[in-house]
């Protein structure tokens, strides 16, 4: 049986969109929610919630993009 997380996280990133990542990350898991930017200067917040079978491949693809913050993962 393969084992799935629900994945949910805080990316801080500069010069990015919530469609560049959510293209980035759409061949590793299901269920893929990016939230629209949270402006905080010339960086933004973006919402992540996704379901997939590795989070350590999201995160370190998501490390490209900017800092993962407010880890969630059940």
């Amino acid at each position: 049986m393969i084992t799935k997380y629900a994945l949910e996280f805080i990316l801080h990133a500069k010069g990015s969109s919530s469609k560049i990542i959510k293209n980035a990350l759409a061949e590793f898991g299901s269920d893929l929610v990016v939230g629209d930017c949270q402006k905080h200067g010339e960086s933004c917040d973006y919402k992540v919630t996704m379901i997939t079978e590795d989070p350590t491949l999201v995160f370190d693809l998501c490390s490209q993009f900017g800092r993962i913050r407010s880890i969630k993962v059940a």
